[in-house]
């Protein structure tokens, strides 16, 4: 459903309460959603006349736009205007298109039962959950943690590029397979740890050379490559006493 609001003294917006109750946006988001919908037909390419009436800089209000399109609010379509040139019109949907959770089919093996005894059929995550759960997943499993704190989704600024690339057109699997790929050659790699993240992956700079790597990386099968500390751990030696020849120590 799209909202076209009347012109005129009408000085009242009425949002869905969903939207506002939605955990994949920032409350930046919310609130630049909640001025869309009092302002149709604004030019969305202009973002310095979003900045000006806000606190917001041009970047912030560039990655709302796209938590807003991930998540299924917003579309933008380029429409012709006077003089030949082209604006950006913003269709803002009241509810995402996409839902929050979805259903998944029951599992009895899960240990989610009812006061009943009737196994409740768990809810899967969107995609960007699932992306930053398997970030979770190949951090803790690929390095070791003297202590892990795992990554959370529910802060704009740690799917910012997720969001990024998915509202581009990429698929979920396109980016699950860029961070298997990298825990595959980096993992252990202890100069390698503090890029694993939610960002350096997933960035305009390094996305496309990623994905292209980890598609030929799985077009060959997913080879392994054994490096010098997964042969220390295969062979039973201790890893600590192959790290110390690394630094020059003494076994």
């Amino acid at each position: 459903m799209q909202i076209r609001l009347a012109s005129g003294a009408n000085r009242h917006v009425v949002v869905d309460r969903s939207m506002l109750d939605d955990p994949r946006l920032s409350f930046r988001s919310k609130g630049l959603l909640a001025y869309l919908l009092a302002h149709p037909g604004i030019d969305l390419a202009d973002k310095k006349q979003l900045s000006s009436v806000s606190l917001e800089g041009l970047d912030a209000i560039h990655t709302a736009l796209q938590e807003l399109e991930a998540a299924g609010y917003l579309r933008q379509n380029q429409q012709p205007a006077k003089g030949g040139t082209q604006v950006t019109i913003g269709i803002v949907y009241p509810i995402s298109r996409f839902p929050v959770l979805t259903a998944q089919p029951e599992d009895v093996s899960l240990n989610t039962h009812t006061p009943s005894g009737k196994a409740k059929a768990p809810a899967t995550a969107s995609p960007t959950q699932r992306i930053v759960d398997r970030l979770n997943d190949l951090r803790k499993s690929a390095w070791d943690w003297a202590r892990y704190t795992p990554i959370s989704a529910k802060y704009a600024k740690n799917v910012e590029h997720i969001n990024g690339r998915l509202s581009e057109g990429y698929d979920e699997t396109d980016l699950i397979l860029v961070l298997e790929y990298l825990a595959h050659v980096d993992g252990g790699k202890e100069e390698s740890r503090k890029y694993f993240d939610c960002v350096t992956p997933f960035n305009t700079k390094n996305f496309e050379r990623n994905l292209a790597l980890a598609r030929d990386w799985d077009a060959k099968g997913r080879p392994t490559v054994q490096s010098n500390r997964a042969f220390q751990r295969v062979e039973g030696h201790d890893p600590k006493i192959y790290e110390q020849r690394l630094t020059g120590g003494k076994p």
